[in-house]
């Protein structure tokens, strides 16, 4: 098959995009995808033996992909067999940059082919020493006293009543179980007294910081219900004082050992908010103290293996940290569930909610091993070779013309603070990504959008010079204001990069932002670049028109604005136009079209 005819069935249709396998259940990271689409372009665009560059590596999911064309697995040739290609799968290689230090430790990591067989035979290990060492720290009493073991404990805030002045468990006062329901009033216990959630009225305490070594002032927060198991039965039951009491134990056993714990401040930015963030000053503010010091034994006994599984392990404990070791786990209410539904931290925020959860980190590892195992398993025959670079790529060590293909999804705008979202994982690392280097828009370290223009530019002048000039660089972009999108084109520009096709990145699932998010664009678009610019812009495109003939277009069924808004993308870019309407003035307009109707 001719390249052109490949190229032009790859943009025929929306490319599916994944978030399960392998690879992507192996550790989360914010906008991460599964690589197995990546793999199926890259191998019908490439040829084995290739070079494949990512200057935005993130996670690692374009080296990953590289690596994979090798070993094409069945959801990968299911996939070429439906889009219509005919992939070359055979070895690639591959070279990712990135300023991040989670990203480049966490794609180092997990692409360093150990074998899977050597990954579980060392966590095995790790994980029974882990429970020796740690004794009886997650050892309870079910509702009848018999000896449990933790699953999980559901934290409540403290509230003050504004009538009597006296403490109100939000558990207790502000949710309802059987059915699940949050409440928008809590009713105070004592006087009766009903009053808005405010986000000031919580309630504070003074507490002694063994870490710190002085007294803080933080949020009040209580064990409210107990999740456990015994002998195989799984059980829960209110918490009570011998609860609180054992966490007290933690604080004491935690203070005999705090002399070789060194405090690690949370650089605030974006994300700060005084509602939930309250009294969050250094890293293990965001633990309960058992889980804080749960992790920092287990951080130490990974320091005793060699660097390699070291590194293995310490991405197990890192890939489950922020997720489900924090105090940003948390539970949600389904319509008509009876009981609390369980889940992990919001991806590209560090939000901790009302009820924050405080799960054992010990059995919650053993599941996550699992994921990372396959991950090894998928690539452990792989024989490409993989530079990962913890740098910028707006100065690349590689020669002219050396690459022969490019898969980048850049940083969107202002959209994630990579940084800030990810120092929950490198202060564990003792190594914290330069904010300033970050190509994201950032008022708190005056990243202007100029700023983020430049960057951009930079970058992608290094990725024309050491692109053949034959080849193709392909980028996924996302955003849902115009000046974003003017920003990537001018850059692309400044490279003389053109784009010769376009498509739609169709996510299988939203990330948290791009659900809730009223502006939100839904599927990424992904363009196809080469080295040329032929300027289609005349100045008098009817930008408003463009939209109304995109919602004409559609055949039938309901109008996805986000969709749309993301098809008028593509054709200012295809048109060399620039991008003149955010994402909620085209939601507007296309609402005046059509009535109101997604």
């Amino acid at each position: 098959m001719k390249m052109v005819d490949t190229i032009k069935k790859l943009f025929a249709k929306p490319l599916p995009a994944t978030r399960a396998g392998a690879f992507y259940n192996a550790f989360s990271y914010q906008t991460k995808i599964s690589p197995e689409t990546i793999a199926v372009y890259i191998a019908s665009v490439t040829k084995p033996g290739d070079t494949i560059l990512d200057p935005f590596g993130g996670s690692g999911s374009t080296a990953a992909a590289a690596l994979m064309c090798e070993h094409p697995t069945a959801e990968m040739k299911s996939l070429a067999l439906a889009l219509g290609v005919s992939p070359v799968w055979g070895k690639r290689n591959a070279v990712v940059y990135d300023v991040g230090v989670f990203g480049s430790f966490a794609s180092s990591t997990i692409l360093n082919r150990i074998k899977a067989s050597e990954f579980e035979e060392k966590v095995n290990d790790f994980l029974r020493k882990a429970e020796t060492e740690l004794d009886t720290i997650y050892e309870t009493t079910d509702g009848l006293g018999k000896p449990g073991t933790i699953r999980y404990i559901i934290w409540s805030e403290v509230f003050v009543c504004q009538a009597c002045k006296k403490e109100i468990s939000y558990f207790d006062s502000g949710t309802q179980r059987n059915p699940v329901r949050f409440l928008e009033t809590l009713r105070c216990p004592h006087c009766g007294h009903t009053q808005k959630l405010d986000g000031e009225s919580f309630a504070r305490e003074t507490i002694f910081d063994p870490i710190l070594k002085k007294e803080v002032i933080r949020k009040k927060r209580v064990p409210a219900w107990v999740y456990g198991e015994t002998n195989g039965s799984n059980w829960d039951r209110k918490a009570t004082p011998e609860d609180l009491r054992a966490c007290e134990e933690c604080a004491a056993r935690l203070s005999s050992t705090n002399n070789m714990i060194v405090p690690k401040e949370i650089i605030w930015g974006e994300l700060y908010r005084s509602g939930y963030h309250f009294g969050i000053t250094h890293l293990h503010h965001f633990y309960t103290i058992r889980n804080f010091l749960v992790m920092q034994k287990l951080w130490n006994m990974a320091n005793r293996y060699e660097k390699r599984v070291s590194d293995s392990l310490k991405l197990l404990l890192l890939s489950y940290n922020a997720s489900h070791s924090t105090l940003m786990t948390r539970v949600v209410a389904k319509k008509k569930s009876k009981d609390f539904i369980l889940t992990g931290a919001q991806s590209g925020v560090l939000y901790i909610s009302k009820l924050p959860i405080e799960k054992n980190i010990l059995r919650g590892l053993k599941r996550k091993a699992k994921s990372l195992k396959e991950a090894y398993f998928s690539l452990e025959e792989c024989s490409g070779n993989v530079v990962v670079r913890n740098q910028s790529s707006a100065k690349m060590k590689e020669r002219d013309q050396s690459i022969d293909f490019v898969f980048t999804d850049p940083p969107f705008g202002d959209f994630i603070p990579y940084a800030e979202v990810n120092q929950i994982n490198e202060l564990w690392l003792d190594k914290v990504t330069e904010r300033r280097n970050e190509a994201i828009i950032s008022p708190s370290t005056g990243i202007t959008i100029a700023d983020y223009e430049r960057m951009l530019s930079q970058i992608f002048k290094e990725v024309a010079r050491v692109t053949k000039k034959s080849s193709f660089v392909t980028a996924v972009f996302h955003a849902a204001k115009a000046d974003v999108w003017n920003a990537f084109a001018t850059a692309l520009r400044s490279a003389n990069l053109t784009v010769c096709q376009a498509n739609v990145l169709d996510k299988k699932q939203a990330s948290f932002k791009q659900v809730v998010s009223d502006v939100a664009v839904q599927g990424d678009p992904i363009f196809l670049l080469e080295k040329a610019i032929q300027s289609k812009d005349n100045g008098t495109v009817d930008h408003y028109l463009i939209v109304r003939e995109l919602v004409i277009s559609v055949a039938s069924g309901r109008i996805d604005k986000r969709r749309i808004y993301s098809q008028y993308i593509n054709w200012c870019f295809c048109h060399a136009a620039p991008i003149r309407l955010d994402a909620k003035d085209a939601y507007a307009y296309i609402d005046s079209l059509v009535g109101g109707s997604e």
